[in-house]
């Protein structure tokens, strides 16, 4: 089978979230507080990938469940026009592709310290203080990224002087 997008419309439609639901064959459980602080610092972004012919979501469950938590009316949504079988392809794919993934340490490291220099710091971003000293402290010892480190000869970049919220 060759890669093919699957048919969305034509846009990105706003929906009432009682018109929407959570997939009941999701097995994944997310952090709905942590993800409800990045909606207070951040705002909504993105939209869900609703299944069309049942509501239920197929990619941003969670995002779902933090959005009703503080109180959000509608929704950004995208429409996918699957069968049921598929969705749960969907589904399950969203959630596992995201297991695979994995952070460069120094280039996370790196990022972290420019979001931490922002007035709000690190508010909303699942990282805290302390979570980025862990990481600068790693590569100042020179634990190997396979090692749940920084490679020593890895550049380490300089924290910012900035206050701790």
């Amino acid at each position: 089978m060759s890669a093919q997008i699957i048919n969305i419309g034509d846009k990105v439609e706003m929906v009432a979230l009682g018109d929407l639901s959570c997939h009941p064959d999701n097995p994944r459980r997310g952090d709905v507080e942590a993800i409800r602080a990045s909606i207070r610092a951040n705002g909504f972004y993105g939209a869900l990938v609703v299944q069309r012919s049942t509501g239920h979501i197929l990619a941003g469950n969670h995002r779902f469940m933090a959005a009703e938590a503080e109180g959000l009316d509608r929704v950004p949504v995208i429409y996918v026009d699957a069968s049921d079988d598929d969705a749960k392809a969907i589904l399950v794919g969203d959630n596992r592709l995201s297991d695979l993934a994995e952070n460069d340490p120094v280039l996370l490291a790196a990022l972290l310290q420019a979001v931490q220099a922002r007035e709000q710091g690190l508010a909303g971003t699942g990282y805290s203080d302390d979570d980025l000293a862990e990481l600068l402290a790693q590569a100042a010892e020179g634990i190997d990224s396979e090692d749940e480190g920084l490679a020593a000869e890895d550049e380490v970049p300089e924290t910012p002087a900035t206050p701790v919220s």
